[in-house]
């Protein structure tokens, strides 16, 4: 039981959320989230949840279905894992493993030959962004303004600019996408 305290703890205590700040954001007291983190009651799933929203996690980090990662930390770019594909071209995996400490999401992207992102990612999150070209030449569009990015090439950006982006050669475009939530 007090596992789960202890990885709400370090996650809050991470993000430097006051225990006052996070127990008023899912509705409980502070007495009540202290016994959480201290192993002195157990949070019902729907509290859970409530929680891993707040502290930008998932259930799953809480609860520790994802600590054997901790141990391996290495993904190949064989193993990356497949997260979504859109019907314009554009392919997202997935490369790390979660960890409930994390403050990233580290993703590739491949895009096809006149592939682009449209309903690939999200721009309505509150965070900021990072992308690399790896190979090929891609166009990404923010606000109203397209910058060009080519082979080695980066921007950094905040998520709510993002339009989209496409590939602007003839062949697959490759580029290395990095996320991070704001702090709250």
């Amino acid at each position: 039981m007090n596992k789960i305290g202890e990885r709400i703890r370090k996650r809050r205590e991470y993000l430097e959320i006051s225990m006052s700040v996070l127990a008023k954001g899912i509705g409980v007291t502070s007495s009540m989230l202290s016994q959480i983190e201290n192993g002195k009651a157990f949070p019902s799933l729907h509290s859970i949840k409530h929680i891993a929203d707040y502290l930008n996690t998932s259930v799953g980090a809480l609860i520790g279905e994802n600590d054997t990662f901790a141990s391996n930390p290495i993904i190949s770019w064989e193993d990356k894992k497949f997260v979504k594909r859109n019907e314009n071209g554009a392919t997202l995996y997935l490369m790390a493993h979660y960890s409930p400490l994390q403050t990233m999401e580290i993703y590739t992207v491949e895009l096809e030959k006149d592939g682009n992102s449209t309903g690939l990612l999200d721009n309505r999150r509150n965070g900021q962004e990072f992308c690399f070209v790896i190979k090929g030449k891609v166009s990404i569009i923010l606000k109203e303004t397209s910058h060009e990015l080519a082979i080695n090439g980066s921007i950094y950006f905040y998520s709510h600019d993002l339009k989209y982006f496409k590939n602007i050669t003839d062949e697959s475009t490759y580029i290395l996408w990095v996320l991070s939530p704001l702090k709250v």
